[in-house]
């Protein structure tokens, strides 16, 4: 197929031979422009003249990685521990044959750079959202959206159990603030804060609230165990997953 933009194209080789055919010039160049910091919203008029988004009239959604995925995962339920460097961490494989990460003494698990990396044991997780392949290289990632996927967020134990690590932070930060035992919005908006790293939505933050009190109905007035289910599908939605 013709390119998209072949004016750009000229234009991108003609200051590449300018900057003195510095790659780093041309990467710095093309990282400062305006098309490549803009966002992924979609407004009707991009949709009806870019649907396919060929014209670069948006930043496509991307998802996080395998190692960014489980690492954000731990960062964000409070278990990531930040020791850097020493030997790899080893893994156990059940008798179903679910590769996962050992924990540290700490308690907690190191970054995914730090796992021990086999071509027979490589951890499920990392395994399941394309992790590469130990090969000989690796030249190019592939991308998937399988159900797999999502079925490992929604059912596995380890992710579960960090959601409930997520939940006892939540009321931990709240405590420190003094916050009521009973304010929902409080904990919908520390959660969003916490996992997205903005403030929800009015929208957002009326459904958090409604689905709380559901979830608490759901669990015969367990409401530990309500926020853990809410914060369980805070991990699993896709404002989490990808990136904007």
């Amino acid at each position: 197929a013709k390119p998209s933009h072949p004016e750009l194209l000229d234009y991108l080789a003609v200051e590449f031979v300018r900057r003195g055919w510095s790659v780093k010039e041309l990467h710095r160049l093309i990282m400062n422009s305006r098309t490549y910091r803009q966002g992924n919203r979609i407004t009707a008029d991009r949709q009806q003249r870019d649907p396919q988004n060929r014209l670069l009239s948006r930043m496509p959604l991307r998802r996080m990685d395998a190692e960014a995925l489980r690492d954000s995962l731990l960062f964000v339920s409070g278990k990531l521990d930040e020791r850097s460097g020493g030997y790899p961490d080893h893994v156990s494989v059940d008798r179903d044959g679910l590769v996962s990460a050992n924990a540290t003494v700490t308690g907690g698990w190191r970054r995914s750079i730090y796992l021990q990396h086999r071509r027979t044991e490589i951890p499920t997780m990392l395994a399941t959202f394309d992790y590469p392949e130990m090969g000989p290289n690796c030249t190019e990632r592939t991308v998937s959206i399988v159900s797999p996927q999502s079925l490992m967020l929604m059912n596995n134990r380890h992710v579960r159990e960090l959601a409930g690590s997520f939940a006892a932070r939540v009321e931990k930060v709240l405590a420190a603030q003094d916050v009521g035992s009973k304010a929902w919005d409080a904990r919908v908006e520390t959660v969003y804060q916490l996992a997205l790293s903005r403030l929800p939505t009015p929208a957002e933050r009326r459904l958090g609230v409604a689905t709380l009190e559901k979830l608490v109905a759901d669990w015969q007035g367990d409401r530990q165990a309500a926020l853990e289910t809410y914060c369980h599908t805070i991990l699993n939605s896709a404002a989490f997953i990808y990136i904007d």
